[in-house]
């Protein structure tokens, strides 16, 4: 029971998984939401025949809502949701009773920390799923360690491609140093595009944003009117296969983000996941959010713009870094892949039998 297909973090994390689990033989139904909320991501290509859409999320003027049918009448030996937070929880919570009956019961935390809804107290799951030691931290203070199950968030295993096919396909400039930004967030990348400018009078670059949100669109439409360098701008939300061509036509994706979060709370980038296996250089800032990430990607300190034009230059001129950032890219895919991180839902399920 998750998001799916959907440009979002615990959608990302199912479909790796699923996906694999699927590819292994094994018999997979995803109850999904209909797509009238955007508040977890908007629905982004076609869905396979095992998706069943039977509940709504609340956001804004949507309420949330559950069709009970497909949960009660399908067969399953394991439940998993993915960020019960989301999920019309007072719903599910009627029939979780007759879902526990017939199968083990999984809830993988995407809440970065301690939700507020009492609601979410009072499901009684077989176990618990976090990504790292730094959610089981703060889960361990409400439910039992000996329900915690670290299982890391996976990486989209490593897909390269060529350069210049990618772009011939794409419509996209063929000499140009191009610059990505992609996702509803892009809007947060605003403070770079001066640094970007400058070190355009330097090298031919050609920034590419992808995005769907009206307020990121917005801002850049208004920005780019006083730079002198292209910033090209396309309503996107692509799917998989789409978004891993403009990633192998890019130079680098930039993840810009300024704000900080409070000390206990914890956050993941899963867009890193989703597209380090592309083989493109992603280069952040150091925020929160990209706090566990270390060699697999190029950091800058976030107000630091010096900092940040060195890492894009050390990109462009294919300094003995990248070299070092593609090692590191391989060892971390390989070590916590879609499939390898696929198994171990797997024994762990075999494990509640």
């Amino acid at each position: 029971m998750t998001p799916w297909n959907s440009n979002s973090g615990p959608s990302t994390c199912a479909e790796l998984v699923g996906r694999e689990w699927v590819k292994a033989g094994h018999d997979l139904t995803v109850f999904s939401h209909d797509g009238s909320a955007i508040s977890d991501g908007v629905i982004i290509q076609e869905d396979e025949p095992f998706v069943r859409r039977c509940f709504g999320i609340p956001y804004w003027k949507h309420k949330d809502w559950l069709d009970p049918g497909p949960l009660l009448e399908s067969r399953f030996e394991a439940f998993l949701v993915q960020h019960l937070s989301i999920m019309p929880m007072r719903q599910l919570l009627e029939v979780f009773p007759a879902i526990r009956g017939k199968s083990r019961t999984v809830l993988v935390v995407h809440e970065n920390c301690l939700p507020t809804d009492p609601m979410f107290f009072r499901f009684s799951w077989d176990t618990f799923v976090c990504f790292d030691e730094r959610y089981k931290a703060f889960l361990v203070k409400t439910f039992p360690p000996s329900k915690m199950h670290v299982i890391p968030f996976p990486y989209h295993p490593m897909m390269t491609g060529d350069k210049e096919s990618s772009r011939r396909e794409l419509g996209l400039p063929s000499e140009k140093k191009i610059v990505l930004f992609f996702g509803y967030s892009v809007w947060r990348n605003m403070p770079i595009l001066r640094p970007l400018a400058e070190l355009g009078q330097k090298y031919p670059i050609h920034i590419l944003a992808l995005s769907t949100d009206d307020y990121s669109l917005k801002q850049l439409e208004t920005a780019r009117r006083g730079l002198d360098i292209p910033v090209e701008i396309r309503t996107e939300a692509p799917p998989l296969s789409r978004l891993y061509k403009y990633l192998h036509a890019s130079d680098a994706l930039i993840k810009h983000v300024d704000e900080d979060w409070k000390e206990e709370v914890v956050l993941l980038s899963s867009t890193i996941h989703l597209c380090l296996g592309s083989g493109c250089p992603i280069v952040v800032s150091d925020a929160k959010i990209f706090e566990q990430y270390g060699r697999q990607v190029l950091k800058y300190r976030t107000r630091d713009r010096d900092e940040f034009k060195e890492c894009l230059t050390d990109v462009f001129e294919e300094k003995e870094r990248l070299t070092e950032l593609r090692q590191a890219v391989r060892e971390f895919v390989g070590r916590d892949s879609a499939q390898v991180v696929a198994k171990r839902y797997i024994r762990l399920f075999e494990s509640l039998q």
